[in-house]
This record gives structure tokens, C-alpha cells and sequence, in this order.
């Protein structure tokens, strides 16, 4: 209301303050981006607190999940160029790319690898060799913690043949959680395995006594994470001799399990994916099998629930001559297939990315090529969540 509190002067405004129920302020903030919310946190003291309290945090979550982004990292391992962690988003199906800088603030002798993405933590391998040194980071917050070193180290007399890893979210006991699967040369040829898991609540590592005696993990693919277990592809042995397996890690119970594959996936690469909170496996030609039996198709197979309560796999798509230049690398939202294209240009291996739909089998080209050699992708939400 104005009102004069003398003839010629200026205007006196008397409006009270307006404020809002408390439940609207959190159902507006839940809705706004993190690099907002961070810079809101000055506002106030109560405006602090609440963007930082877990019900907050877990509401704005819900919220971002629902539009989630792909977070792909490349690197030229021949040339040790053209790398970088980048950021692809489709708010309305516009995709915007945009490169992302970690804020570490030593050098690292290799450009750090994704372990996994989860909730908006992005879990970071910075070793050179043997995964033997991790970093946690929330690109949307800019934090970033480096982790203990692992209990599981190579030795002379022990070495480390190969180590395989993934990280989830641990649902039961509300934890992120990094596994650390190690594998060691035997006397005898053969090789044998340790596990130990790094609980973020707790920060502390642990190695557990709980093994896998029938298959042997594929290298080259990280975890992935379905309904709160961590899956690999791996090779049978045993009474699984002679065809694929996975090997399903429970994070809550903290205990394995090998789930067989199609018959289908043995002249084959596979590559585990979630579909629609589903475990999922993408089956494509490989580059060169020796004993002939190559395949030029793709299928893409998913396990779902039985009416008699078993899990069975399904098979989605079965593409016949299928090119060997096309490589699955993940899903994005849970829901499309993400393919690297690697065509030759200027004798150059030149990639680009295109997103394909399983239901009804439409194609979109993402705006992003390059040159590169070694390609991860991984679907990424913004969060609040702490890297602590």
C-alpha cells in the first residue's frame, strides 16, 4: 500500500513481508538445478540447512532421476590425446554437450577412468595400473574426495593378474559401496580371486570371504548395477564349461551368485546393460574367432519375472547382418541403447554415437564425434549427495 507523508515528498511503501508455507519452499528448491541450489545456500541460514538435510537431498534426487543425462569419458590410448569426461543432455531432445573438469589438484600419470555413476556420484579409478587408487566425485557439487588406498595390493612373490570393479548403491543398508575384485596368478596357471568392498558410510575397506568358484570375469567391462546387485559378464567353467555366464554380486548381503546366459552368447561379445531396472545383456559379433563361428547379428536379451516366480531371459531384438563397426557401450535413462559407431576417415578410427530404442526400433544420432580409442558411457543424474 503507498500512501504520502507530506504534499511533494516521495511515496512511503508499508507492505508487510509475504511468506510461504514451508512444504512450497522445499517443493520449489527440489525442483532447481545443483549449481543453483549450491549458490542459494548463502541466502540463509535455514535455506543452508535445508538443501543439506537427507530429506531434502533425497527429494531434489527423485526429482533429477527422472531426466537423466550421459556421462561418456574418451581417451586416445595410442596418442594419449583427444581425452576428457563429457556431459550429453536431452531436456528436450535438443542434446548439448559439455566437458567436464575434475578437480584434482595433483597430475596423474593416466586420465582417470569411471568406475561407475550412481545418485550423481561418479566413482573415478586414478591408477596407473591394478586399480589400486579410487576418488569420489559429485561433478554437480564440484566435491571431490580421494579414498584409502585398498588392503589388496601385487607383490613379487603375489602378483596381480587382473582387477575387475564396479560401484552401486546399497539399498538395504543405504551405503554406496565400491567392490574391488582382484585376481592372482596361481602356481598352477590357473588364477584365484580376493574381494574386498570400501563402504562410503563407513569409509573403511573390507575384504570379504565370500568367492565364485565357477567362472572366470571378462576383461574390459566395469560392474553394472541392477536392482541392487553389480553384475559382470564371465566365461563358465565347470558345469558352466563352454558358455557365458554373470556374476551377480548382492550388495546388501554382500554374497555372489552365477546366473547362466542365453545359449546365443557364446560365438559372441556380451555386454551387460540395465533395461527398465532389469538385467539385460546386448549380444554383438566379435572382431575375429578363431575356431570360425563368427556371428554378423545382434540380439539384445532381458531377464524378467515368470508367473511361476523363476526369471527367465527374453530375447528383444535379433538383428541379422549385423555390422561389426557398431558397439554397445551402455543404456541411457534405462531405457535406450547406447552404440559407438567406428568408421575409418583420413586413416583415422573416427567414432560417433547413436541412441537406439529396442521397443520400436528407432535410431537417433547423438552430436558428438571424435577420434578416440578407449570409450566408456555411463547414465548420470545431478544430485546433492555427498561425496562423504
Amino acid at each position: 500500500m503507498n500512501s504520502w507523508s507530506g504534499s511533494g515528498r516521495r511515496p512511503r511503501i508499508m507492505a508487510s513481508s509475504l511468506s510461504l508455507p514451508q512444504n512450497t519452499i522445499t517443493d520449489i528448491l527440489s525442483r532447481l538445478p545443483v549449481k543453483s541450489l549450491t549458490r542459494f545456500k548463502s541466502v540463509s541460514k535455514n535455506w543452508a540447512d535445508l538443501t543439506s538435510a537427507p530429506a531434502f537431498i533425497a527429494a531434489h534426487l527423485r526429482r533429477s532421476s527422472t531426466d537423466p543425462s550421459l556421462l561418456i569419458r574418451r581417451y586416445h590410448s595410442q596418442s594419449g590425446w583427444d581425452y576428457g569426461i563429457w556431459l550429453i543432455t536431452n531436456p528436450t531432445l535438443s542434446y548439448a554437450t559439455q566437458l567436464l573438469r575434475i578437480p584434482l589438484e595433483e597430475s596423474l600419470p593416466l586420465f582417470p577412468k569411471i568406475v561407475g555413476s550412481v545418485d550423481g556420484l561418479v566413482c573415478l579409478d586414478i591408477s596407473p595400473c591394478y586399480a589400486s587408487d579410487f576418488a569420489m566425485w559429485n561433478p554437480g557439487t564440484k566435491q571431490i574426495k580421494r579414498l584409502p588406498l585398498p588392503l589388496i595390493t601385487s607383490s613379487r612373490d603375489n602378483p596381480i593378474w587382473m582387477v575387475f570393479h564396479g560401484f552401486g548403491f546399497d539399498s538395504f543398508n543405504n551405503d554406496y559401496k565400491l567392490v574391488r575384485i582382484v585376481s592372482f596368478r596361481g602356481n598352477d596357471a590357473s588364477p584365484f580371486l580376493r574381494v574386498e568392498v570400501y563402504s562410503l558410510r563407513e569409509a573403511v575397506w573390507k575384504e570379504i570371504e565370500e568367492r565364485f568358484e565357477l567362472a572366470l570375469l571378462c576383461g574390459g567391462q566395469d560392474g553394472v548395477v541392477v536392482d541392487g546387485s553389480l553384475n559382470w559378464a564371465a566365461i563358465g567353467l565347470q558345469g558352466f564349461a563352454d558358455r557365458k555366464v554373470v556374476i551377480s554380486f548382492d550388495m546388501g548381503r554382500e554374497v555372489f551368485k552365477t546366473i547362466p546366459l542365453p545359449p546365443v552368447t557364446r560365438y559372441g561379445n556380451v555386454k551387460v546393460v540395465s533395461y527398465m531396472g532389469l538385467l539385460a545383456v546386448a549380444v554383438y559379433p566379435l572382431v575375429f574367432a578363431a575356431n570360425g563361428n563368427n556371428m554378423n547379428r545382434f540380439e539384445f536379451w532381458v531377464q524378467g519375472d515368470c508367473e511361476d516366480g523363476m526369471k527367465r531371459w527374453s530375447n528383444m531384438v535379433v538383428v541379422e547382418n549385423f555390422s561389426k563397426s557398431l558397439v554397445p557401450v551402455g543404456t541411457w535413462g534405462d531405457r535406450e541403447l547406447v552404440f559407438k559407431h567406428v568408421g575409418v576417415r583420413d586413416r583415422e578410427n573416427q567414432s560417433s554415437l547413436f541412441l537406439f530404442d529396442p521397443v520400436d526400433h528407432t535410431t537417433k544420432r547423438l552430436p558428438v564425434d571424435f577420434v578416440d580409442i578407449c570409450f566408456q558411457g555411463f547414465s548420470y543424474v545431478e544430485s546433492l549427495v555427498s561425496v562423504s
